[in-house]
Order: C-alpha cells, then sequence, then structure tokens
C-alpha cells in the first residue's frame, strides 16, 4: 500500500475552529458527570492499551459523547529502530475502538538496541536533522500510517542539546517528511518558544514567524498551547505543561492563526494540574482568540 493510499481513510475531521484539552485522570469524573462544551478531548495512547479495566471503560464512554485525540509519547518517530510490533497492535487495537479523530506522535528519538535488547529511553529525545534522520523517520511514519490505515500527525519536540550535525533546519525538516509521507504536522508553539528562549534567540516573534513561514500551512492539523514554569536567566526552560499559557504564548499563538488561518487547537496542562473550571477557561481563551481571526478574515 503507498503512502497516499494508507492515508486515504477519511477519519472524521475536526472544524478548523476547534478546541479542546488534554484529559487526564483526575478530571475523569468531571467529564463523566457533564459532557463538556469542548470540541474534542485528548489522551496519551499509552494510557489505555490494556486489555480492558476501569480506564478503557472510561474512554470508551467518553468517546459516545466527545471526539476523541490519541497522541501518544512512546512511539519514537524519529528512531533508528523500527517501531515495535507489539506498540503497533496496541495501538490499532486502541484506534479501532475510539475511532479517534486524529492519531499522533512526536518527532522523536525513544528507541535503542542495546547488546542485542531493545531499550525505550523514557523520553522524548531530540533528533538531529540529517539526511540519514529523514530516511529512518520517513521510514517508521510510513510503517505506522500502512499499519493504521490512516493519516497520522507528526509534533515538533523541545531539543535541550544541540548536535554538531545538521543538513536540514527543523522546518524544512518537518517538510521533507510532510511532503514523502503525506502525514500532519502539529505546531506545538510552547516547544517553539522553550527552544528559542533556551538558545538565546533574541527576537522571538521573527524567529516564529520565519519558522511558520518555512512550514506547509495546509499540512498543520493542530496547534499545541502549553505553560512553563518560569525559571532564572541562566537556567534552562522546560517544558513542562505545569502552568497556565503565559501573556506571550497566546501573543505568539494569535501572530500563528494570523498567518496560517484558524487550526484545531489544543490546551496542554499535565503537572500541577488546575481544577476542571480553571482548564475551561484557558480553552475559552483559545477560543476567542480564534473568533478573532475569523472576524479579521472576514472583514478583509
Amino acid at each position: 500500500m503507498s503512502n497516499r493510499q494508507a492515508t486515504a481513510h477519511s477519519n472524521p475531521e475536526l472544524k478548523k475552529t476547534a478546541v479542546g484539552v488534554g484529559l487526564r485522570s483526575e478530571h475523569y469524573q468531571n467529564v463523566l458527570e457533564q459532557t463538556p462544551a469542548l470540541d474534542f478531548l485528548e489522551v496519551h495512547s499509552e494510557n489505555f492499551f490494556a486489555d480492558a479495566g476501569i480506564a478503557v471503560d472510561l474512554l470508551q464512554e467518553v468517546s459516545a459523547s466527545t471526539p476523541i485525540s490519541l497522541h501518544g509519547t512512546s512511539a519514537g518517530l524519529g528512531s533508528v529502530e523500527a517501531v515495535p510490533d507489539d506498540y503497533l497492535k496496541k495501538l490499532k487495537r486502541l484506534v479501532d475502538r475510539v475511532d479517534p479523530i486524529l492519531v499522533s506522535d512526536h518527532l522523536c528519538f525513544t528507541w535503542a538496541r542495546i547488546g542485542g535488547r531493545l531499550f525505550h529511553g523514557g523520553d522524548l529525545l531530540p533528533i538531529p536533522f540529517t539526511e540519514d534522520s529523514l530516511r529512518h523517520a520517513v521510514n517508521n511514519i510510513d510503517r505506522i500510517q500502512q499499519y493504521l490505515g490512516r493519516q497520522i500527525a507528526i509534533e515538533n519536540v523541545c531539543a535541550y542539546i544541540e548536535y554538531d550535525q545538521s543538513d536540514f533546519d527543523e522546518a524544512s525538516f518537518l517538510g521533507e517528511i510532510v511532503a514523502r509521507t503525506q502525514c500532519g504536522l502539529i505546531l506545538d508553539i510552547n516547544n517553539l518558544m522553550v527552544n528559542a528562549r533556551n538558545g538565546q534567540v533574541s527576537n522571538l516573534e521573527n524567529f516564529v514567524d520565519r519558522y511558520v513561514e518555512s512550514l506547509d500551512y495546509s499540512a498543520i492539523t493542530e496547534i499545541h498551547l502549553a505553560g512553563s514554569t518560569p525559571v532564572g536567566d541562566e537556567e534552562l526552560l522546560i517544558d513542562d505543561h505545569a502552568r497556565p499559557v503565559s501573556e506571550a504564548g497566546w501573543q505568539i499563538y494569535q501572530r500563528v492563526l494570523n498567518a496560517v488561518g484558524p487550526r484545531p487547537t489544543l490546551i496542554e496542562w499535565d503537572n500541577n494540574l488546575p481544577s476542571w473550571r480553571e482548564l475551561l477557561g484557558e480553552a475559552s481563551k483559545a477560543r476567542k482568540a480564534q473568533r478573532q481571526v475569523l472576524r479579521r478574515e472576514r472583514s478583509l
């Protein structure tokens, strides 16, 4: 099956102004008690790989009323090693259960073979933007799309190290992957901001503008927003998803929307979780920003 055949299955499509939040266990009860006023909910795929159990039952119940996005953290699409067969089987079973509106993972390295044994790195490790890395990523994305019979989306990640060798900048690297696999893109704005800050970029707005201008806008299937815990000037900023979206984050989000148009948007908050009400408040801010862009487009 070719790349285009593999992605031909049309999964349910969100409207471009859709807004969702990441569903974590602390908020399960809130969702069960009342269907949220959200367009979709995102869950981490691996948390629902079990054959059965409370979490599996809950997800199937929630998916009956609210579209679900499956976001993986362990496929390791940028690894030299192929995505393991066992992982693919579990993901396919989950996809068949909930019929998600999106399946996605990170463009990172997680799997490695050491002494003949396969190990998982336990983190979203950055990859060098080289021809060799490109080949491995394309092979892994092709494989997972063909196995699932549908398109997936890949997300840009935070990189806390810089490699000596690069054949592409990150945006061009992503563009090559999209062109060769027909996958979608998740544009994580906080990851861009963290990388810019740690890389001592002097003008954040120009950095983001250049990055986004290099992307294929039509491939951007979703935007992610999150907040990071502030640190001192000489400390490394970590993408910990432990705070609300910063004011700078909202400003960059607005710039991105003005450039690419409205896109389904997810609020990520994974640590120091807020109340359900506060999380929905963040989603409302994203919805307001989407509406501002729509009004501007209609006035042109």
